[in-house]
């Protein structure tokens, strides 16, 4: 297709019988998934395949039923949701620790924790946004893959993190930047934004 400039750019045709997301970047969110194991104990998980699902108080996250989050989160029905901010970038990847053959995960021991207010969770102490959640609903069947969809019942972000009608967006975003994951393997921090060009009479 034409690019700006008026050359055209080839595209390379991907082989679909094989999945296609180690090929090329794409930008993510990256969150830590909080849970309770059988025996009550904290159970965190990143995750980057994770969003709001619609403009209401819903999140959801991609994970397997192999993983001891999804176990957790369908028995006890909640789950917590941290954003960490860039400074906690190590925190998070503790978090993905493999676990010992005991099932436990000695890396949970360093991290600053909290707990949730309405739900049983633990939460990173310092991330800029945290969510409690109660499982809505589980849709299987993405190959090895599911969805675990949790209405928010709790939302905390912030002071620094929070948008006001006194502070400019991109000043706010400059001062307080933003942990993105880029899958696969790297990370980024969005310390520059600008204002999306939306047509006149644009609404969702």
């Amino acid at each position: 297709m034409p690019s700006a400039g008026g050359a055209t750019q080839e595209h390379v045709p991907l082989d679909t019988a094989n999945p296609v997301w180690e090929r090329f970047f794409q930008v993510a969110p990256l969150v830590v998934i909080g849970t309770l194991d059988e025996s009550g104990a904290h159970d965190l998980a990143p995750k980057h395949m994770a969003m709001p699902m619609g403009w209401d108080n819903y999140f959801g996250f991609v994970c397997t039923p192999r993983h001891a989050t999804y176990r957790n989160a369908i028995r006890e029905r909640t789950f917590t949701v941290s954003f960490p901010r860039p400074r906690q970038l190590v925190q998070a990847s503790l978090s993905a620790e493999p676990r010992r053959p005991d099932g436990s995960k000695a890396s949970l021991a360093d991290l600053p924790l909290s707990e949730g207010e309405v739900v049983a969770g633990p939460l990173l102490r310092d991330s800029y946004l945290q969510l409690e959640c109660e499982v809505e609903r589980v849709v299987d069947g993405f190959g090895d893959n599911s969805l675990v969809v949790g209405r928010i019942v709790a939302a905390r972000v912030l002071a620094e993190a929070l948008r006001s009608n006194d502070r400019d967006d991109a000043e706010l975003i400059a001062e307080s930047p933003l942990l993105v994951y880029l899958s696969p393997g790297y990370y980024g921090e969005v310390g520059r934004a600008y204002n999306f060009p939306l047509p006149s009479g644009f609404s969702r």
